[in-house]
């Protein structure tokens, strides 16, 4: 991730109300079928949010066998 990506909060409250709005926008329109693909691809952005910070665990990561 890079400095760019950082951005200056009002708090948590801020933050969560960011996300929701990119969420809705990137789901704007589409259909049902192509939602799903969008979802997983913001998971997969949230996860390597997690993975580039520094010391963090994964918090996605339930040891389990398999993924």
């Amino acid at each position: 991730m890079s400095e760019l990506d950082d951005w200056e909060f009002a708090g948590d409250d801020d933050a969560k109300m960011t996300i929701r709005a990119a969420v809705r926008y990137l789901i704007r329109g589409a259909t049902d079928g192509v939602r799903g693909d969008i979802v997983q691809e913001i998971i997969s952005i949230v996860r390597q949010a997690v993975h580039d910070l520094p010391d963090q665990p994964d918090p996605f990561d339930d040891q389990a066998p398999g993924g």
